[in-house]
Order: C-alpha cells, then structure tokens, then sequence
C-alpha cells in the first residue's frame, strides 16, 4: 500500500485515494480557507491520491447544494490553483471531481425545475428531503451543450494545477442516470441501449482527452451495478460500461456498486456494522473481466475500497491483484492522519468511523457544512486542526468519562495541561454502553479502545469507580473543572410511573428481561433501537409518541434502514399519543382527538428523554477558578455535540 502507483501518466506516491465527498463548505462556489484546510489536512497526513469533492459543471442547475465547489466559470480558477498548490506542497496528487447532479436537484436551491435524461422522478428521496419532483427531459442541443461544460471545468481544472479529473457516475447524479434504463428512457442517440446511454459520458471523455491531452489523468467513478427493483444497470451493462470509458480514453475506474431503496428492508445493514473491505471483491471481478474485454486501453487503474482502513487487509487486496489503488472515505474524514497512522504501524490511535453518515446526512438533509460524530473539527467555518501548547499549564479535572469528558481529557492533555479524569463506573465510555447495544452497532465499539489508548499515550490520570463528589472535587485542589457528568433518567409524571412493570429503555439495552409483550413509551431514537432489539428477540412491541415522526434525529440513510427493520418486523406504532396511566395490566394513552385507549402489556419501558446531571455545577462553579459544564450535563444532544464541545472546551484553557 506504500509503494509508488501511477494512474495513467499521474505518478502518485502511495496507493491511497482520499475518494470526493462533498462537504458544503465553499463560500457560494468559490474556494475558501475552510475548504483548503480540509484537505491539506489530508494530504499532511498522507493519503496519495486526493479526489476533491464533487464539483458542479453546470451552476445553478447542477447545483446539489448551494455551497457545493464550482468550475463553470474562470472566476473559480484562482482558488482552485490555490487549493491544487496546497496539496502539491505536502506531497500528494489531486483530481477534480466534475458533476451535474441532473434529477437529484432541488427547486428552492437550483430556482429552476430539475433536468435528467428523461422526465422520470428518482424512485427514493428519504436521504435528500425532496418529493420526487418530475424532471424536465434534456434536448440534444443540451446534452451536448453539457458535455462541453464538463470540458470546459477539465480545463480550468488543468489550467488551475490539478493532476486530472474524475467524472462523477454514481449516486443520485447525471452521469448515473444517463447509465441507467430506469432514469434513462430515451430513445435516441443517448438512449434506448447501452451503446447509446454510454454516449454522453463517452463524448466527455474524448473532448477532454482533446482538449487536456494524454498526460492528465481522467478516472470515472462508476456505480457498476444497480441491484433490486430500483436499479437500471445491469451487472453486464455496467462491465460494458467500464470497459467502454477506458477506450474512450479514461485511464482508471472507481468502482462502486448497489442501488437505493424506497424502504429498506431486513436485509440491509446500516453503516454502523459494515464489514472492512466490502467493495474490494466488486472490483476484483470487474478489474478482471474488463482487462479481458476488447478494445484498446490505456494501462488503467482500478480503485476498490469499502471501510478498507486495517492495513493487512489492503496490504492483501494489492498483492492479490483486487484493485491498483484503495479509497478510504468516512475514515479519513473522522481521522486526516490515518494513513500516517497505518504507515507508521499505530493505526490503534487512530480516530475511528462509526458509520453514522452524519457526514452526508447533514449537508443533503438540512443543507448544513459537513459534520462528523467523533471528529470535532470537520465542518467548522475554518477547519483548522491546529492545537496549541498552553499558554500556562493548569491542573484540569474531567468529572465524566463519556464522549465529551474523554475528547475534553485529550485534547487538554495534548495541550501539555495536568489531567486528571474521573469516572464513577468501572470502564469509560457513558452513553456509549446505551449506543453499542442495540442490533448494528458493531463500528461504535471502536470507540472504546480509541479512547483509552488515547488516555494513555497523552498521560491522562484515569479513576475508575470514583464518584466525585463536592468534596472530593475541592480536595483535588484543580484550576479547572471541566463537569460531563451526562443525564439522569426523566421522570413521567403520570398515576402509576411508580408500578414495577415500569423500567426504563436503556435499562433493557443493558441487559434487564422483560416479558412477550412490550410497550415503549417515546419514539425517539433509543426508544425505536430498544423495540428493534426486543423485536429481533421475537417480542411483541408497540411504541407510544407523540410527535408524528419516529427517530426523528437520527441521520436520513440509517434512520430509513431502522424504519425497515421495524416495518419488517411489524412493530406496532401509536403515533401523536401521550401516556396517561400505566396500570397494572399497561398503559392508557390518549389520541390527539381525546380517545383514550389501553394497551395490555408485560412491561413498560420509559424512553422520552433524559434530563442534564447538573445539580451540582452551581455550588461548585463558585468554588473554582475555572468550570465548564459540557455535553449531555449542560444539554442532551448527539455525540456529535459532545466530541465538539469536549473538544473546543479543551482549547479554551
């Protein structure tokens, strides 16, 4: 993985790609220092190959999101040349991701019905928050008139420093549904077969390879393969495909593969419990039998991945003749330094993906920067992952060893200040005991050994099984108080909150039986991963809320695959309810027009949100020099919200 690679004539120095994904940090198109910091960041710490994310050809009706990168004008060169100049400096290769998102743009961003191939709506819109809007069919003169946007954004790319282009084909976007028989339904020279729905991109290819010329590099990322009722690309069509970009002129392929869904289903898995490697044997297959097919090519690359992040299993994956060059995605966004990490046989300090896709979520669901669950910095207005020495160095004392106590322990300690954490339970982790337990939850677990090699190497002093106490606080005699003491079970005020069939959701994610038939009353998101537990355990569950919107801020793509599983498993919903008495047969619940109802039941677990620990911060906060109360104690949120306020709580001392 640490050998020299090239892909077509583009040396690069190690066989890692930094695949483009978007971020929605660009001022309205333009470069900014965000947007360098980002991948700077990367290339420090050095990844090979740096695919800068989606970039629109094609403004303002290509647009995906209103911050996405541009290159359809030659106002954007200077700060691409800035950004291309950036990397080059710390020894990595960039390419520029070239799209048109077609059908998968949204009105009130673009100002504009949406185009596509043809006039057939995406079949999915869970992830982007848009209802399906029918687009209007492009004419000839249009299509053609795109693909000379797509050459003219190369060539501002080439003129602004970078190495090549990669052409975006997969996904919701232009490239894909002109791919696809189920977006493309035209009958003309850009449809009605593969030949003809290979055109558009086709034509690309060879306008750029005339314009730009055989030394810069051109890779297509492509989704080879749609499966299931949705999907419009067969597997021969995609190897047809491949093979036809690569005599058109391309020099290497990004495969990927798989297909949206309207409601997922039993059989799909979430992000949270992906397995390492899962596209590597995809591109195995199509590296194989596209190098097989005829035509003449140009030495192409083929690039695998798929949460490829352990080094024996991409080590492997080179050796074998899988893939030419690894992507590594979500780990490089929670972690900028894990090739340097893998590289230098440490990759146990390094910050680990959970697979929440937050990441995406954010940006295509709320239209916000990019965000990530374990790494503080990604999305901030500047991006800077600078951590300075203290000015003076203070003994800090964490109380809480959730997320935002241990992110606040090492970043303070990295500082160079004196800390010490204390924790009332036997092993860290807080909230984290509640996250792992629940079907799926595999990559969350990562956390765990992260977090304590972290206090280790930073020399943080760990006491367990320690209940810090006013007292115990002041005897310690600290200059700062950093307080993460979580939350503490909310209390139902209804007749009967009292009774012994009452227990609490996370009580029951820890471990406590409960009998056949189970009410939960709250549909957040605990409240919905406890029911999927107990349902997976063949018990009969109805959860009671009052909203209209079950788990309703859990990211779109992994709450759309957990509202499969409950459908799946038929999970009995009481929507726009409130509980009114737990009884000692269950609970009665009351409709938004006053109906009351009684459900019969063995137990009734309580998940409607817990309240802030914080009934000692202001006896104490007057008592120290410094206090800060952070993450779930000051206001119960995601463990995005603590990881950053442990974070930036740490640089303020």
């Amino acid at each position: 993985i640490f050998t020299p690679g090239r892909i077509g004539q583009v040396s690069v120095r190690n066989r890692t790609v930094m695949p483009a994904m978007g971020t929605n940090m660009s001022d309205h198109g333009f470069v900014n220092d965000a947007i360098v910091n980002h991948y700077v960041e990367r290339a420090k710490g050095g990844v090979g190959l740096i695919m800068i994310e989606v970039t629109c050809v094609d403004t303002p009706l290509g647009l995906n999101t209103l911050n996405m990168l541009a290159a359809d004008d030659d106002k954007y060169i200077p700060g691409l040349a800035r950004l291309a100049a950036a990397i080059h400096q710390q020894g990595a290769k960039c390419f520029l991701q070239l799209s048109h998102t077609g059908r998968g743009a949204r009105r009130k961003n673009i100002g504009a019905q949406p185009v596509g191939p043809s006039a057939v709506p995406m079949p999915f819109s869970f992830m982007m928050g848009f209802g399906n809007e029918e687009p209007r069919a492009l004419t000839i003169d249009e299509i053609r008139g795109i693909e000379d946007k797509y050459t003219a954004a190369a060539v501002r790319a080439q003129k602004a420093g970078f190495d090549g282009v990669e052409l975006h084909a997969c996904g919701y976007y232009m490239g894909q549904q002109f791919l696809s028989s189920k977006a493309n339904i035209r009958t003309d020279e850009y449809g009605g077969s593969p030949e003809n729905r290979s055109r558009f991109y086709s034509n690309i290819i060879g306008k750029i390879r005339k314009n730009c010329g055989d030394s810069f590099g051109l890779v297509v990322k492509q989704a080879v393969m749609e499966a299931g009722d949705q999907g419009g690309i067969t597997m021969e069509e995609g190897l047809f495909y491949a093979n036809k970009f690569l005599t058109a002129g391309a020099d290497g392929i990004e495969v990927m593969g798989g297909s949206w869904k309207p409601v997922p289903g039993l059989d799909d898995i979430p992000s949270t419990a992906d397995k390492p490697g899962r596209m590597l044997g995809l591109c195995a297959m199509v590296k194989k039998t596209v190098l097989s097919m005829p035509g003449e090519k140009r030495c192409p690359a083929f690039i695998g991945g798929g949460r490829t992040y352990l080094p024996e299993l991409a080590d492997q994956s080179l050796a074998d003749g899988q893939c030419d060059f690894i992507f590594m995605g979500h780990g490089l966004l929670a972690e900028p330094h894990l090739v340097e990490y893998l590289e230098k046989d440490c990759y146990d300090q390094a910050r680990p993906c959970i697979g929440c896709n937050l990441c995406a979520d954010d940006q295509l669901s709320h239209g916000r920067h990019i965000r990530c669950s374990c790494n503080a910095v990604l999305g901030n207005d500047d991006n800077d992952y600078t951590i300075k020495p203290a000015s003076a160095i203070k003994n800090v004392l964490v109380i809480g060893g959730g997320i935002a106590g241990l992110e606040a322990a090492r970043v303070a300690a990295m500082r160079g200040h004196k800390v010490t954490l204390a924790e009332k339970n036997g092993h860290l982790g807080g909230q984290l005991d509640y996250a792992v337990a629940p079907p799926y939850k595999d990559n969350l677990k990562q956390l765990y050994p992260y977090y304590e090699k972290q206090m280790e190497i930073n020399g943080v002093e760990v006491l367990l099984n320690t209940e810090a106490d006013e007292s115990w606080i002041l005897s310690r005699k600290p200059d700062a108080v950093i307080w993460a003491c979580g939350v503490r079970p909310a209390v139902l005020p209804i007749p009967g909150f009292e009774k012994p069939i009452v227990s609490t959701a996370k009580e029951v994610l820890l471990g406590k039986e409960t009998g056949d038939h189970v009410v939960i009353i709250g549909g957040g998101v605990v409240g919905c991963e406890t029911a999927e537990l107990l349902l997976a355990q063949g018990k009969t569950v109805a959860v009671v809320e009052m909203l209209d919107t079950l788990a309703g801020k859990m990211a779109a793509t992994t709450r759309s695959i957990l509202m499969g599983h409950l459908k799946g498993h038929k999970l009995d919903t009481y929507m726009e309810c409130a509980c009114r008495e737990i009884t000692d047969r269950g609970v009665v619940i009351e409709d938004k027009e006053g109906r009351k109802t009684e459900l019969v039941c063995d137990n009734v677990l309580i998940s409607i949100g817990d309240k802030p620990n914080n009934e000692l911060c202001d006896s104490i906060r007057a008592k120290v020099p410094e206090f800060y109360n952070i993450g779930d104690s000051d206001r119960p949120d995601s463990f995005a919200a603590s990881s950053a306020a442990g974070y930036y709580t740490a640089l303020r001392l």
